[in-house]
């Protein structure tokens, strides 16, 4: 292709008779980006980006520019902008409809100064779940840098966050692809935030861990207000990247946790074998969660949905008894089959001797509801006469938890021979005593209707698990993050928990760093560390986070 430039585009041209452009958002080497309006859509903008050069758009040029486009659609990740449509104009010259954002770049955000600790960390997770989207399908954007990253205010639950958009993948390399093939000794990418590799120009070797040494290199920035290799001088930036030692980070950021500052320093290893495998092991080392594909979410969202099916060992068959031993009440009045519910063993209660009521067969579908209603309150009748009769004696069984319910439980005796006692047996005189401490042993059977919940089998795991076991200077750590959260610190309390778990990880650390982020209205992050709150402490987190309108 060897299309002209588009010099009579501009301001206020109309293309495909849909966008107007109406003014210059930015402009590089390669093209324009306007803001246009939708002239069938009052009120939508968008922005549209036009391949300008001064000579002839070669094919090469315009098979990076049409790959951008597809690249960015296909990936379709919150984090990336958004491509709307792309076509070439009646003059070849190219155009990419994309997503108008309204907000800044990092680069602008960074002029400004320092970014604090936890910002860094929010926004360090949503590039990196942004490259790793691309990185599992085999592309690396290979031009990372503060000026292609753009923070978007976005407002959640009432609170007023930033989402990270990742912008240009128009030099991105697709590992898997024939049609375009790099040549080595060009430079490609931005010399500030280039990988060792990119800087010597050795293009076909460039893998994701290039990505994440940029990603290393913003973070350093984002943290310290300087970037790692900044000079005036390209080629002496170059030279810094591939030569000269890393200047440590905790010297220039002091605030900073070390462990952090040693996690950015491994990403910008010279040599792509020493820094971390992927940019989902950066993250996961650097924030201490891992990173969460919408594909896992989804999965783990079908998985908990009581729609979905449930596979597990199978139920034995029930018999009757008045009792109802799982995790979930309810699952007595379900009409559920007991092998959709694995975990919760049943035994039927005396409604189920009920006499079920069925509609005329001859009826419609709508007619026969007062049927089904009428049947229903029979049932309900005759479950409220039965349990009244059942907790004459013995007392009522407490429900035990399913996982430690005896197999013996749903093999017991019916019910009623507790009530009948055996007519052979007759008890002597001293049965009729009220005292407890010496039963007579001519009634063993009486000690058979002990509730479950006193077996001694049951006892170990109706109580909380062991405590965890926490050395002291940990301990004093999190007391004094507790304190901090008392007191409404929550920066000081994020700051003794980290410290904390650099010593030893705990569950107690995570509860407060939930609780921290909680009193932050730092949605996300407390979400990322809630999964990781031991369940002996999930009550205590979730009525805290309720009291900062976030709720689990």
């Amino acid at each position: 292709m060897n299309a002209t430039p588009a010099d009579n585009i501009g301001i206020g041209s109309i293309l495909r008779e849909t966008y107007e452009l109406v003014s210059v958002l930015g402009k590089g080497g390669m093209g324009k980006v306007y803001l246009a309006r939708h002239l069938r859509l009052p009120g939508k903008q968008v922005a549209v980006k036009v391949l300008h050069t001064q000579e002839e758009i070669t094919p090469d040029q315009y098979a990076r520019f049409r790959r951008e486009a597809e690249i960015t659609s296909r990936l379709g990740h919150p984090n990336i902008v958004g491509v709307l449509d792309f076509y070439g104009q009646e003059d070849g010259a190219p155009c990419l409809v994309m997503e108008h954002l309204k907000g800044e770049s990092l680069s602008q955000r960074i002029r400004r100064g320092r970014i604090p600790f936890p910002e860094v960390m929010f926004i360090a997770r949503q590039i990196g779940s942004a490259l790793h989207a691309a990185h599992q399908v085999g592309v690396i954007h290979r031009d990372l840098k503060p000026g292609n990253i753009f923070l978007v205010p976005t407002e959640s639950g009432g609170v007023v966050t930033q989402q990270v958009k990742l912008l240009d993948f128009g030099i991105s390399k697709i590992v898997t692809s024939q049609t375009l093939q790099t040549v080595d000794d060009v430079l490609m990418g931005t010399p500030q935030y280039m990988s060792p590799e990119q800087a010597m120009g050795q293009n076909s070797t460039v893998d994701a861990r290039s990505d994440l040494f940029a990603l290393g290199s913003i973070v350093y920035e984002m943290l310290s207000g300087i970037s790692p290799f900044d000079d005036e001088v390209m080629m002496r930036i170059l030279y810094r990247i591939v030569q000269e030692p890393l200047v440590p980070l905790a010297p220039r950021c002091p605030d900073v946790p070390e462990s952090v500052c040693s996690v950015v320093e491994k990403a910008l290893e010279k040599k792509p074998e020493d820094r971390y495998p992927s940019v989902a092991a950066f993250i996961e080392a650097l924030t201490g969660s891992p990173l969460r594909t919408l594909a896992e979410a989804t999965a783990e969202f079908e998985v908990a949905s009581p729609a979905a099916p449930r596979t597990g060992p199978s139920v034995p068959a029930p018999v009757p008894g008045p009792t109802v031993v799982g995790r979930n009440p309810r699952s007595a009045a379900s009409s559920a089959p007991a092998s959709v519910a694995p975990d919760v063993a049943v035994e039927p209660s005396p409604q189920a001797s009920v006499p079920q009521v069925a509609p005329p067969a001859g009826v419609p579908a709508k007619s026969r509801r007062p049927v089904v209603i009428a049947a229903s309150l029979v049932a309900l009748v005759g479950a409220v006469v039965s349990v009244g009769l059942l907790r004459r004696e013995p007392p009522p069984v407490e429900p035990a938890p399913a996982l430690v319910a005896p197999p013996t439980v749903t093999a017991r005796p019916p019910a009623p021979t507790v009530t009948a006692p055996p007519p052979t047996v007759t008890p002597p005189p001293e049965a009729a005593k009220p005292t407890v401490e010496e039963p007579s042993a001519a009634t063993p059977e009486r000690k058979d209707p002990e509730p479950v919940a006193a077996r001694p089998v049951a006892r170990p795991v109706s109580r909380p698990e062991t405590e965890e076991k926490i050395p002291e200077d940990v301990r004093a750590d999190l007391a004094a993050a507790e304190r901090a959260l008392a007191s409404e610190q929550a920066e000081e309390a994020l700051r003794l928990a980290r410290r904390s778990q650099r010593k030893l990880v705990t569950g107690a650390s995570y509860s407060v760093l939930t609780r921290a982020h909680c009193q932050r209205k730092d949605l996300t992050n407390a979400r990322a560390q809630w999964g990781n709150v031991p369940s002996s402490e999930k009550a205590k987190v979730r009525q805290f986070c309720k009291l900062w309108e976030i709720d689990f």
